[in-house]
């Protein structure tokens, strides 16, 4: 009995994942999206925090033109409206004993940069729909076959194409296209040596890639009335650099008022491994918290961290115009790394670059069919 053969397989269902699967799927519902967790949506999820649900971690989307077609593209995948306007709102740091105005970081910039551009922007979307919320609502959309615990441990290349995919080391799926939606560092395991050339798999090696680090508090007390993102460093230069972090609206609960914040800082993925730079660079977020704010940390109703690995990095990696790879003309990259944005808005933009060069354009719903949403 021959094998059945999907007209698309999707590795990874995070946001650009299954904005890929849900796009296609209106086309045909031969589509599997595949993921080696339990469940879909990689670490766009839902957490529930003593304040309600919150984002799994800090997310912020500064306003620029590449980042409203991402949310459009958003809009018209699920239906609903999801920008609810723009706010200009500069980003404060803690200087000579008070908060002021963030100017930049001046003549020394930190290694991951690119990483906390977008929290320096001063003017940001507000959003009727989180996206904690995003990857629920598109998997609800998706009309294809879900499989999770599936881990993709090789593509199988020949005559420049991928043949099959190798789940768990053992079970092969067969595709006409392969969308990958996953780490682009892992392309060099997935690949094997004769179908990805040394070069390629050079440029991989080489590329650095970043991993956030996010610590979530729940403050016991209203901590301030400023939503102004925070970039916070202290007065001495030291091998963590700055963070990065936000105070949400106060929440009225049975036990009084309570503030969520979260903040974030990015590690070279090389040492994620090495508890002891991770202890040292979640102890400097709470010392810059403090200096700002000296009574903040003093009855913490809740603490959480997260850690996501290659968030963002170089993104070097040499695809043809229609973002396949060289080596493989039915192997399209939809991975978030290589996108002009970082951020989950990025993960929307090579989704929509990807689906752009399969020849599929976005569904325009009429005004009246794009509902409000909220969180």
């Amino acid at each position: 009995m021959s094998q059945h053969i999907f007209d698309y397989a999707i590795v990874g269902s995070g946001l650009s994942g299954l904005a890929c699967a849900v796009r296609l799927s209106q086309e045909t519902k031969n589509v599997v999206l595949l993921d080696g967790l339990d469940q879909a949506g990689g670490v766009n999820r839902p957490i529930s925090f003593p304040t309600g649900t919150i984002n799994n971690g800090l997310r912020f989307v500064p306003d620029t033109e590449l980042n409203r077609q991402a949310l459009l593209f958003l809009e018209d995948l699920l239906g609903l409206k999801v920008v609810a306007g723009a706010e200009h709102r500069p980003p404060v740091s803690f200087e000579e004993g008070r908060l002021k105005e963030f100017v930049g970081f001046g003549e020394n910039p930190p290694e991951f940069y690119d990483q906390m551009k977008p929290f320096m922007n001063p003017d940001h979307l507000k959003l009727n729909l989180e996206p904690a919320l995003w990857t629920s609502l598109l998997l609800e959309k998706f009309q294809g076959q879900f499989m999770p615990r599936s881990y993709v441990t090789r593509f199988q290349v020949e005559n420049n194409e991928v043949q099959h995919l190798t789940i768990n080391g053992a079970k092969t799926i067969r595709a006409a296209n392969v969308i990958y939606a996953g780490p682009v560092k892992s392309l060099s395991v997935l690949m094997s040596q004769d179908s990805l050339s040394a070069r390629a798999r050079q440029k991989l090696a080489k590329n650095v890639y970043w991993t956030a680090l996010c610590l979530d508090l729940c403050h016991d007390k209203t901590v301030t009335d400023s939503e102004a993102v925070h970039i916070l460093n202290g007065t001495t230069q030291d091998e963590i650099g700055p963070c990065a972090g936000r105070f949400m609206p106060p929440t009225e609960t049975e036990q009084g008022p309570r503030q969520t914040s979260q903040w974030v800082t990015f590690l070279d993925e090389e040492v994620t491994e090495d508890s002891e730079l991770v202890g040292a660079a979640l102890k400097k977020i709470k010392r810059q918290i403090k200096r700002a704010y000296p009574e903040a940390l003093e009855g913490l109703v809740r603490e959480r961290i997260m850690v996501s690995p290659m968030v963002g990095g170089d993104g070097e990696l040499k695809l043809k115009g229609n973002q396949t790879m060289p080596e493989a003309h039915n192997l399209w990259i939809a991975s978030s790394a290589l996108a002009p944005e970082r951020g989950v808005t990025g993960a929307l933009l090579q989704a929509h670059l990807v689906l752009a060069a399969l020849g599929f354009s976005t569904r325009q719903h009429h005004p009246s069919e794009v509902l409000e949403a909220s969180f």
